[in-house]
């Protein structure tokens, strides 16, 4: 893309005095996984486009259905029974066609996920289950990937940022074997919207070496339009602390 067709796209985040066109540079030249390109996936992947991420990843293995278009902004009804990822790449290629996009239509395992993770500077949880969840979060640990993960439901919602050996990860926060799935539980697309955003501002503050949310979650409440922040301390115990048999040695 010439220069004088970057600076016209992103001219309106250029200006702003954290990024400039250096930080711009840095955008383009970054990469991010989203892992989920439903509710939450959806606009996380639209706003990492728009504002330049040089190479998005985009994993997910359910088809389009009709109970998706409440909130999962990437597909219409002409998708019906089309695989997400490939959808959501071909809207991402029309949105902004300077950048890279590689879709990966499978399932997180614990076999797949680390030659998945290894390219990319941050990965984007948007999962909707538990199980999916700890593999991420288990292997960004291991390999010392940050991730930031977001859980919504109705008008609630909450994120974190996990930095391995700094931060609480999951497995600190959750109680390990708990199985909940978000994944037929009722929601407003808004919601979604709003988490979603959260996660790609918080991306955004990351790779420009911003203040993050690292210390807890934060915990939205679209009934009274609050955050409050939990602060959540790494557990000594958890995997992610141990000095001995650490994953992460």
């Amino acid at each position: 893309m010439p220069d004088e067709q970057i600076y016209a796209r992103y001219a309106r985040q250029i200006c702003l005095p954290e990024l400039g066109s250096s930080g711009q540079e840095k955008l383009l030249s970054s990469s991010v996984l989203i892992c989920g390109c439903g509710g939450l996936g959806s606009p996380v992947a639209l706003y990492l486009a728009a504002m330049g991420i040089g190479h998005i990843g985009l994993v997910d293995s359910d088809e389009v259905a009709w109970s998706n278009l409440n909130r999962q902004l990437l597909y219409t009804p002409a998708d019906l029974g089309k695989s997400k990822v490939a959808c959501a790449a071909e809207r991402l290629r029309q949105f902004n066609p300077d950048i890279e996009i590689t879709a990966y239509p499978l399932r997180l395992d614990a076999l797949n996920i680390v030659p998945i993770i290894k390219g990319y500077d941050i990965m984007v949880d948007c999962l909707d289950n538990l199980e999916s969840r700890f593999i991420l979060n288990d292997a960004c640990i291991k390999q010392r990937k940050p991730f930031i993960h977001a859980g919504v439901a109705h008008l609630s919602g909450q994120i974190m940022t996990v930095i391995p050996g700094k931060s609480p990860c999951l497995r600190c926060l959750l109680p390990q074997g708990h199985k909940e799935s978000t994944a037929n539980k009722g929601i407003i697309g808004a919601t979604a919207g709003v988490m979603g955003s959260l996660q790609a501002t918080e991306v955004y503050k990351y790779l420009l070496n911003l203040n993050i949310n690292d210390e807890g979650l934060l915990i939205f409440d679209g009934w009274d339009y609050c955050l409050n922040h939990l602060n959540i301390k790494p557990d000594p115990a958890c995997f992610c602390q141990k000095n001995n048999d650490s994953p992460l040695e």
